[in-house]
């Protein structure tokens, strides 16, 4: 579901922001998302520390079940975007726990082929959402976009029900409610800051207040976590300077693949005038080659190193990046085939890399700890640097319905223009 999501929105979202108006909220319809599966994803943990990853899993498939349904019935973007928090608070869980369930079931030498396998799935699903939401939109209406995961929803909890078995160790250690409670509003003052930098044109009292509360809520997060009796991260994870560079990695990756995910349908669709399956097409390459790279990535951590692997994966990633960065309006669509090739191969090197690589670093005791602070590495790399392209995106949005107010172009105009069906 996951993996659909990711792909099936950018498809459909040119649709929804002509038929909702709201091209200025865009950005939040993809941030809320990731804002609340980043808090949730430390939370979700800790979570299935005490009641269970069986448990944790079940409840976090139904919230974000939940979500989507409702999501499906949006009459407009506020509406959607609420449900889609409701979706980003169920998706924390249901990405985090499992790859807390593997480090705990394979030992490091099967992890990277485990992460390669989980890739694949991923990839299968990514690969279909661009055309099955092309198919949707074309055939149906983007409210099917979301509905689609109910059935999808309801089979997985099912599954997971009959044929996952667990023993439940019991906790007797105090939460961390403080320590939950300050990372929620550090990461959550921190995003709205950044989104606000977009709207606003330029930093206000407003802002600055966002930013000075998410550096304090970070700054106590840590002093509480030294002293807490079971913290949500230990504080010995977060001095770790090797565990933390494999966390960045993760994070500059994730936060460049959402780029391509969220604005290069806009792109063949709004410029290139495709039809949405096409445009959800130029994610395919992406996808479907994130297994091949996960694969090789697996094979050279046996053969060399994780780091040997990161810095191939590193090259790779750049020379798609150098390709990119001379696209023009008139570039021809393969070339999006082409950028997409090669990043999907870095993608799968790199995260798969640095996966195996925070796992093979702790103590066991804090390997489940070490899971999730990867896997919220992963998602703040997406929600931050959304946001950032998000300031990009709404300023020369903005300036350029600003320059060209005498030919009469307006922001509805704009709203309309990504849709190709109109």
């Amino acid at each position: 579901m996951a993996g659909l999501e990711g792909t099936i929105i950018s498809t459909a979202m040119p649709t929804i922001v002509a038929d909702l108006n709201g091209i200025t909220l865009m950005n939040w319809v993809f941030t809320i998302y990731l804002l609340l599966m980043a808090i949730g994803t430390p939370i979700w943990g800790k979570i299935s520390d005490r009641i269970g990853r069986k448990k944790s899993f079940i409840i976090g498939v139904t919230i974000f079940v939940m979500g989507s349904f409702l999501e499906g019935l949006s009459p407009n973007m506020s509406f959607m975007i609420f449900a889609r928090a409701l979706m980003g608070i169920g998706a924390g869980g249901m990405i985090s726990i499992p790859f807390v369930i593997f480090t705990e079931i394979y030992p490091p030498e099967r992890r990277a082929s485990i992460f390669g396998l989980t890739a694949a799935f991923g990839g299968i699903a990514s690969v279909s959402g661009p055309i099955i939401g092309g198919l949707i939109i074309e055939k149906l209406n983007w409210h099917w976009i979301f509905y689609i995961n109910v059935p999808i929803g309801i089979l997985s909890i099912i599954l997971i029900q009959v044929f996952f078995k667990e023993e439940v160790k019991k906790i007797n250690k105090s939460i961390d409610v403080i320590g939950g409670l300050l990372i929620s509003l550090g990461i959550l003052t921190l995003l709205l800051g950044l989104q606000e930098v977009g709207h606003a044109m330029g930093f206000s009292l407003r802002i600055i207040l966002y930013f000075i509360i998410s550096g304090i809520s970070l700054f106590l997060f840590v002093k509480v976590e030294k002293k807490a009796e079971d913290p949500i991260i230990p504080v010995q994870l977060l001095k770790n300077r090797e565990m933390l560079i494999k966390n960045f990695i993760a994070f500059a990756t994730m936060g460049y693949y959402i780029s391509l995910n969220v604005y290069i349908p806009m792109w063949a669709q709004g410029i290139m005038a495709t039809s949405a399956i096409i445009a959800g097409m130029t994610q395919i390459p992406i996808a479907g080659l994130w297994y091949s790279g996960s694969r090789i990535a697996a094979r050279r951590i046996k053969n060399h190193s994780a780091n040997s692997t990161i810095l191939l994966g590193l090259a790779i990633a750049l020379m798609g990046a150098f390709t990119l960065v001379f696209a023009k309006q008139n570039s021809s669509y393969w070339l999006f085939i082409i950028v997409g090739s090669l990043f999907g191969i870095a993608f799968g090197m790199l995260l798969s890399s640095s996966q195996v690589a925070v796992t093979q670093i702790v103590a066991p005791e804090n390997l489940s700890a070490a899971t999730t602070l990867n896997r919220l590495f992963n998602t703040l790399g997406q929600t931050v640097m959304l946001s950032i392209y998000g300031v990009i995106f709404n300023t020369y949005i903005h300036s350029g319905i600003s320059q060209n107010s005498t030919s009469e172009i307006t922001l509805d105009m704009i709203n309309k223009l990504s849709d190709t069906s109109v």
